[in-house]
């Protein structure tokens, strides 16, 4: 288990005053590093002009609270509640305790696992196994819909090709061709042994063919989360949420691929053994009547769209809030398989819709997929606090390995099975205190540091003094490419920023580096006019950052140098430091 750091996204709590050279005097403030570092707070909803769904009329967005938590080292989380309790969910492409899984050849393999545990941020992760099954003809074979009903786990499987990493026209895709939902195998003693689908790749249950670019409407299913043992099903059926298209017309290499598609579908079945791998026991939306009401049909060349957006209509799940009396639709925006991810929450009274934008989560993860709310983590007094499931970040800059590449916005979001308290805001809240669209200032051009030539007194390997002018508050162990460290110095550290024309400047924000190890406990700005302010201990830890405001002065090139660390500093620098007029 991994439980990083968790800071909260408030106003300023210390505001002390010190002298300043010159006569002038100086305000210091401990301020929380901004959602361009840590992602909490109000994250603005911006969605694209060509958005095809209408704002919701009860949520304007979310808001993040900080509270995270962080498990494994897989991806692939989508636990169901049983009724004994407990949560079981697929993964794969990773490893949880010591079991490995990927899903990748002929000998693919999905993982499977119990979380026990009723605290988000105090969970167990058990029982982990794995179960092999040959994708062929595909190259990849990965789990997507998972229910646990009356004592009987449902686990289904979809297929991927050509293979994980393709290059084309230099660009790199990952999996870019999505193939068909293969069929549920099950278990009923909780993943201990299993029962394997009687359908195949070649022969999956609604015979569709993903091969040389066939449409796939059923690709990846995602059961609704009726909450636990299906509590608050309808009508005592399984819903299932299907990301796929009609259209098999490849735009751009990569469309549709496990990320990316147009459409989603609604299909329903009563659960049992008998009816799970039998595609003529489900039922298929088919759109909608001359009085708007939804038409079912068992008719599967009648199936119609649920919900249609070109291009940005990726992995889809859905959950029901029984205290909103809401469903909340996840949807990811993949745009390019190893690009930024962006994540909408749509919202709809029944299954069927209609379906309202709730919020729009720009870059959010800054990778995210898996997106979906587990149903045991609402709050049952108002339903507006719950948690987001998800992994984020599996692609590097080349796009072949699962490295950390992009940064963690919010803070916690990483290869793993992340879990994200969030809010929903009510259209006609006041607006919080933050915004990621207010604080997201250190990576505006407001931050004059970020235009400014960096030089330091020393760098230790693998760090940059250009780091600390990234707009990202953010270091070793989570991120060393985002921060500035000396190569073993102390109090003689220094970092200097110098700009090719004069700058006005009234506020300076410093952070230290977020390790318990190296600490900064006092330092100078030195100005290019002759004056210098002292600078008061840097808070610990990174999370919070020290604010100095002074009467704002003209200068070429601003220093920070520091005079007195912590006993057990070893490499002194910076997180971040930003300037402003």
């Amino acid at each position: 288990m991994n439980l990083f750091g968790k800071f909260a996204a408030s106003a300023a709590i210390l505001s002390i005053s010190i002298g300043a050279a010159a006569g002038e005097s100086a305000v210091q403030n401990f301020v929380d590093a901004p959602p361009a570092w840590d992602g909490f707070g109000e994250w603005r909803t911006e969605p694209p002009a060509d958005c095809p769904f209408p704002r919701s009329e009860t949520f304007r967005g979310v808001s993040f609270t900080s509270r995270h938590a962080e498990y494994t080292n897989a991806d692939t989380w989508y636990p169901s509640w049983a009724a004994d309790g407990k949560m079981y969910s697929p993964w794969t492409d990773g490893k949880v305790g010591k079991t490995r899984c990927f899903s990748i050849g002929r000998n693919a393999a999905t993982g499977h696992a119990t979380i026990i545990g009723d605290d988000p941020m105090n969970l167990q992760i058990v029982d982990e196994g794995v179960f092999k099954s040959d994708p062929g003809p595909y190259n990849g074979r990965y789990p997507c819909g998972s229910l646990v009903y009356n004592g009987v786990w449902y686990y289904g499987t979809y297929c991927l090709s050509p293979d994980p990493f393709v290059r084309k026209n230099g660009q790199i895709y990952n999996w870019p061709c999505l193939g068909p939902f293969v069929g549920f195998r099950w278990s009923t003693d909780f993943g201990k042994t299993w029962n394997q689908t009687p359908c195949t790749p070649a022969k999956p249950l609604f015979g569709e063919n993903g091969l040389k670019g066939a449409p796939v409407k059923i690709g990846v299913p995602c059961f609704i989360d009726f909450g636990r043992n299906m509590e608050h099903s309808p009508d005592g059926k399984a819903y299932l949420v299907v990301q796929g298209s009609s259209d098999g017309r490849n735009r751009r290499y990569g469309y549709n691929s496990w990320i990316t598609a147009d459409q989603v579908f609604l299909i329903r079945v009563e659960p049992s053994i008998e009816n799970m791998n039998d595609a003529s026991k489900y039922e298929f939306f088919a759109g909608r009547d001359g009085d708007g009401k939804p038409v079912w049909t068992r008719d599967f060349a009648k199936i119609a769209p649920l919900l249609e957006w070109r291009d940005r209509m990726g992995r889809v799940s859905a959950t029901y809030n029984p205290a909103l009396r809401k469903y909340l639709m996840c949807v990811t925006d993949g745009d390019t398989t190893v690009s930024k991810y962006h994540t909408y929450i749509l919202e709809a009274d029944e299954p069927a819709g209609p379906w309202k934008l709730a919020a729009y989560l720009k870059d959010f993860g800054e990778q995210a997929y898996f997106v979906n709310i587990p149903s045991k983590f609402i709050d049952g007094k108002d339903g507006r606090t719950m948690w987001l499931c998800y992994s984020a970040n599996f692609s590097c800059s080349s796009g072949n390995t699962m490295s950390p590449f992009y940064r963690s916005v919010p803070s916690g979001s990483g290869y793993r099975m992340c879990l994200q308290e969030f809010r929903l805001v009510e259209k006609d809240e006041e607006a919080g205190e933050k915004t990621t669209a207010d604080l997201n200032e250190f990576l505006s051009a407001a931050n004059l540091a970020r235009t400014a030539k960096v030089r330091a007194s020393s760098t230790r390997g693998g760090y940059t003094a250009e780091a600390a002018v990234d707009g990202v508050v953010a270091g070793w162990p989570d991120d060393e490419a985002a921060e500035w460290a000396s190569n073993s110095e102390r109090e003689s550290a220094f970092i200097r920023l110098d700009w090719d024309k004069p700058q006005k400047v009234g506020r300076v924000r410093l952070f230290d580096r977020p390790n318990d190890i190296d600490r900064i406990l006092s330092g100078r700005l030195v100005f290019s006019d002759g004056t210098s302010i002292l600078a008061a201990a840097l808070p610990d830890g990174g999370g919070k950052g020290l604010e100095i405001s002074f009467p704002q002065k003209t200068v070429r090139w601003i220093m920070f140098a520091v005079d007195e660390v912590k006993s057990s500093t070893q490499n002194a620098g910076l997180a971040e430091i930003a300037v402003f007029e």
